[in-house]
């Protein structure tokens, strides 16, 4: 089991921006981009960085993305859950560098 204090961050973000009620993920992240202000698209890069850095096996944390993104069908984009996220943040990122 994941740890709270390194999976609650990951679970807001995911299960607040990617949950079953989205259209799509990329309408979702867009939204998340247009709407969080700064500081917090910055806390949440940070914490989902520190999630995919963290000593628990790749299973444990694809399985737990999976799980908490059930808006996303991860599998149709042809990456693992991680590198899913990873380019999440590389979006974020860049965001970031534009506002």
């Amino acid at each position: 089991m994941i740890e709270t204090n390194i999976s609650e961050p990951v679970f807001q973000f995911l299960g607040g921006i990617f949950h079953q009620d989205i259209d799509t993920p990329e309408s979702a992240l867009e939204e998340y981009l247009e709407e969080i202000p700064k500081k917090e698209q910055e806390n949440d890069v940070v914490a989902l960085k520190a999630f995919i850095k963290s000593d628990y096996s790749d299973e444990q944390k694809n399985d737990f993305i999976e799980e908490t993104a059930d808006g996303v069908d991860i599998n149709s984009y042809g990456l693992s859950p991680i590198l899913w996220l990873g380019q999440i943040i590389q979006k974020i990122e860049k965001n970031i560098e534009a506002l």
